[in-house]
């Protein structure tokens, strides 16, 4: 066996012809020596094959260890829970410095800016996919120390098309929150006098849609790169941005309210985005904003046209839940605000975990690598099912104590506490839903996602109807995440979908090569 350009041998038998059998190399190819070379005979031809690891121009897949996966989660896990963490700071200083007031005018204005622009979040989902396939590219000129490659090139002309097309889409959102926003508040049926706070605050987040989607996009171009650190260092300095303008435009001097909240948020992701971008261009990523072409529209389209219709199921639950919710009262509905920005905030704890498996899967999954595949769904799902106790702990433990931090209103407060297992149970469910959602889409199952988000949302609205409580509009939630995560488990381990075959063809590659080897 010789690293060279042919790999050939000669079979002499006692009472036949010989036989001469060659496998074609590349010059980068080698041959481990403890691997089996099994020869097998069918009819008048030779089969070889080679059980165990080649290294040839792709370096060896690797299953990345646990300590490599919290190497990347705990960064990242520090970018995703900014955004709501800001939010409930926002939340903290305008409940104490309007009232239950101002919490329940920023319900309708969350569902007009940040769930609009979580419409837009297949944008910043086909960027990770499109990334980190390009990025994975063998490239002979870019390996990174651990021998893994890394084709900035092509990582940074995938991007091309998801952040032209995300500053397009952003820009025609300012376009309509400068002229529609208060059609938007009688369409959702919003209380007159909680208009005008609700509309301050979309007026000025609306400004920056632009800038939100870019910033998205930017941000998940270099995590699709592993790289978790740069952009938590400038998400952390945006965010340290945005409470100094929390407290100058709520607190003092300006005491703007809701309007002060949205410009402070407003002021930190035009920051972050313009940071991001900087930092694309100094590691050589930073893509050329242009029409894309039509390649690159297809390729794209793969991915937005099933994910934005994945992403309308499921902002669809939210807001059915959300308006739900304002039928009940302004006290339920301020107790409402609270408590699903609660869920929000801890959600994110999985976004990590979803993110590994979007960058360490696709390459598996494209080379039926079932068993890489395995190793590492063993070790995310291990800390995610860790992760969904103790975050979900946590999350009761926030909602049934510490709800004195965000409002001082007795009757919000105690509603609260009663909602408070709902949200232990809704935020450790989540967890482990969105983890398996991170695999679903490494392995490009939008059909199987699109089916399963659509007939639980329709559950869902049904449900909702019936729904007088906190607990019970909660309730729905849980339950349509545990359905979608169930159900993504029993399809990928009865060899369904891109994931499901990918682990039965290796497990019966293994036991063929068992059979082989006992023969």
């Amino acid at each position: 066996i010789f690293q060279t350009g042919l790999f050939h041998s000669n079979f002499e038998e006692d009472d036949g012809p010989d036989f001469d059998l060659s496998l074609d190399l590349d010059q980068n190819d080698a041959i481990d020596k403890n691997d089996e070379i099994i020869i097998e005979e069918d009819d008048d031809d030779l089969e070889l094959s080679i059980i165990g690891e080649t290294s040839d121009s792709t370096p060896k897949r690797k299953t990345a260890s646990k300590r490599e996966m919290m190497g990347f989660a705990i960064p990242a896990l520090g970018i995703f829970l900014t955004n709501p963490l800001l939010s409930n700071i926002d939340n903290a200083f305008v409940g104490t410095t309007i009232g239950a007031v101002g919490l329940a005018a920023l319900s309708p204005a969350t569902i007009c800016t940040d769930q609009v622009l979580y419409l837009f979040s297949f944008l910043a989902r086909a960027t990770t996919g499109l990334v980190s396939r390009a990025y994975a590219i063998p490239n002979k000129d870019q390996t990174k120390e651990s021998g893994q490659p890394c084709n900035t090139e092509a990582a940074r002309e995938a991007a091309s098309a998801p952040l032209t097309v995300s500053l397009i889409c952003g820009l025609v959102l300012s376009v309509g929150y400068a002229f529609f926003t208060p059609a938007m508040l009688r369409g959702l049926n919003v209380d007159p006098a909680l208009r005008s706070k609700a509309a301050s605050y979309i007026y000025w987040r609306g400004a920056v849609a632009w800038a939100a989607l870019a910033q998205a996009c930017s941000l998940q171009v270099l995590l699709a790169t592993r790289d978790a650190t740069t952009p938590l260092i400038i998400v952390s300095t945006a965010a340290a941005l945005n409470v100094v303008g929390d407290y100058l435009f709520c607190a003092w001097p300006f005491r703007w309210g809701c309007a002060g909240a949205a410009a402070a948020t407003s002021m930190a992701t035009l920051l972050s985005s313009g940071l991001l971008l900087k930092s694309l261009h100094q590691k050589k990523l930073l893509p050329k904003v242009r029409w894309p072409k039509r390649k690159e529209l297809a390729s794209l389209s793969e991915f937005t046209g099933p994910l934005l219709a994945i992403t309308i199921t499921r902002l669809v639950g939210f807001v059915a839940m959300q308006k739900r919710a304002m039928t009940l009262g302004l006290q339920p509905l301020a107790a409402y605000q609270l408590c699903i920005n609660v869920v929000t905030f801890f959600l994110l704890f999985a976004e990590p975990l979803s993110q590994l498996c979007q960058t360490k899967l696709p390459a598996l999954v494209d080379a039926d690598d079932g068993d890489s595949i395995l190793a590492n769904l063993y070790s995310i799902l291990t800390l995610g099912l860790g992760a969904s106790v103790i975050v979900g702990s946590v999350a009761f433990a926030v909602t049934r104590f510490c709800t004195g931090l965000f409002t001082q209103d007795a009757g919000v407060q105690l509603l609260a506490h009663a909602t408070a297992p709902s949200v232990f149970f809704a935020v450790s469910q989540a967890i482990m839903a969105v983890t398996v959602d991170g695999a679903m889409l490494a392995s490009r199952d939008f059909g199987f996602m699109l089916f399963m988000g659509t007939s639980t949302c329709i559950w869902q609205l049904q449900a909702l109807k019936q729904c007088n409580t906190l607990n019970a509009i909660f309730g729905t939630f849980v339950v349509r995440l545990g359905s979608y995560a169930i159900a993504c488990a029993i399809r990928a381990s009865t060899g369904g979908g891109a994931l499901g075959r990918a682990i039965k063809k290796s497990w019966l590659r293994k036991k063929e090569a068992t059979l082989a080897k006992s023969k």
